[in-house]
């Protein structure tokens, strides 16, 4: 791995540590479960004390280069969305290089499957960050992963990486091998008119992963019929739009407020 990919790895765990200590509790009860034999093959629910099974569900998938990440380390993220009222599930998933691609992508399907099917109310949407968001825009696009797309009533993308190939990380090249699994990475290869409504969201000084990726995303599936918006927003940058989920978050965060607006009159349409 590069100098520059092991700093950015270390500043993001203790940026994430810093706000899960702030991050308040006792709005929810918080459950563990799996979806598999191994140790990472499991997922956290965070769940009102207030049952209400109608109450819209979030699955979030965090990012980390497909080589880092916990789901205890987006409790932050649990913690805002429970203030606006959603149930939160946050799977783990295996990790690069233990596996490739090709495996990780299965983790996340057989969760999101395990999650869905534990879920007999409520609309569901996948939220993912960065590589996050590049896992879940696929199980959202390819008709071909879960065993139920249609129960998806939409997919916010938080600075995700849609149409990257030929990569430009070395060591994506044996992530995402082998040769002929390459198109299977890309989102942009799967649009399709009738997919849950996408909402993309990118830090215009976003440097790690350029907003460019999500303008190519909404486009393409504009362009078969289907739906996609987007956000850009000033002065943030890729970890500052995760960040911005988090309580410590300066002033009122947009990208909250977004993403409340965008879940809640998508699930009025499943009502």
């Amino acid at each position: 791995m590069k100098f520059k990919e092991i700093m950015h790895d270390l500043s993001q765990i203790a940026g994430l540590k810093v706000m899960n200590t702030i991050a308040r509790s006792g709005e929810y009860v918080l459950q563990e479960s799996c979806y598999g034999a191994h140790e990472r093959h499991r997922y956290d629910c965070y769940l009102h004390k207030e049952a209400n099974a109608s109450r819209p569900k979030i699955i979030f998938i965090y990012g980390g280069n497909w080589r880092s990440g916990g789901r205890r380390d987006y409790r932050f993220v649990a913690d805002s969305f429970c203030s606006l009222g959603f149930d939160v599930f946050i799977p783990d998933y295996r990790l690069f290089p233990e596996v490739r691609f090709g495996q990780i992508l299965d983790d996340i399907r057989l969760a999101v499957d395990e999650i869905m099917s534990s879920i007999t109310l409520g609309p569901i949407f996948l939220v993912g960050h960065s590589a996050g968001a590049q896992l879940a825009a696929l199980l959202t696009l390819n008709a071909r992963l879960l065993r139920s797309t249609q129960r998806i009533a939409g997919f916010v993308g938080l600075a995700g990486p849609y149409d990257f190939f030929p990569y430009t990380e070395d060591s994506h090249w044996e992530l995402f091998a082998p040769a002929e699994k390459y198109p299977e990475s890309q989102p942009v290869n799967f649009v399709r008119s009738d997919a849950a409504p996408l909402y993309l969201l990118h830090g215009k000084d976003d440097k790690r992963v350029r907003r460019g990726h999500s303008k190519s995303l909404m486009e393409k599936q504009q362009a078969v019929g289907g739906m996609a918006r987007r956000e850009v927003y000033d002065g943030m940058g890729h970890i500052d739009i995760v960040a911005s989920l988090s309580r410590i978050y300066p002033g009122k965060s947009e990208v909250l407020r977004d993403i409340n607006r965008f879940v809640t009159v998508e699930a009025m349409k499943r009502v």
